[in-house]
């Protein structure tokens, strides 16, 4: 574990998805506190929750099919500049 941080609404604990580009200290990084956004539970409930998931289910990416497509852009813009290419 590289970092973690606590709910301020619930006191629960929670990890911090990181991500370093290995290049002697100079490299590009990401620290990203919502990390469950890359799950593919929130992009397509239909495929069901993770064991550790308990509140029930929205529709938000169903009802809204623009959001799933900025956060598909998210993920790509992320995984481009993490390798070092311009999104």
């Amino acid at each position: 574990m590289i970092a973690a941080g606590t709910s301020k609404a619930t006191g629960r604990p929670f990890n911090i998805a990181v991500a370093f580009e290995a290049n002697g200290g100079q490299g590009r990084a990401i620290a990203q506190n919502t990390f469950h956004h890359f799950a593919d539970y929130n992009w397509d409930t239909r495929f069901g929750a993770p064991s550790f998931v308990d509140e029930p289910p929205g529709n938000a990416m169903m009802r809204e099919p623009a959001a799933l497509a900025d956060v598909h852009r998210y993920v790509r813009n992320v995984a481009l500049w993490l390798g070092g290419k311009d999104p």
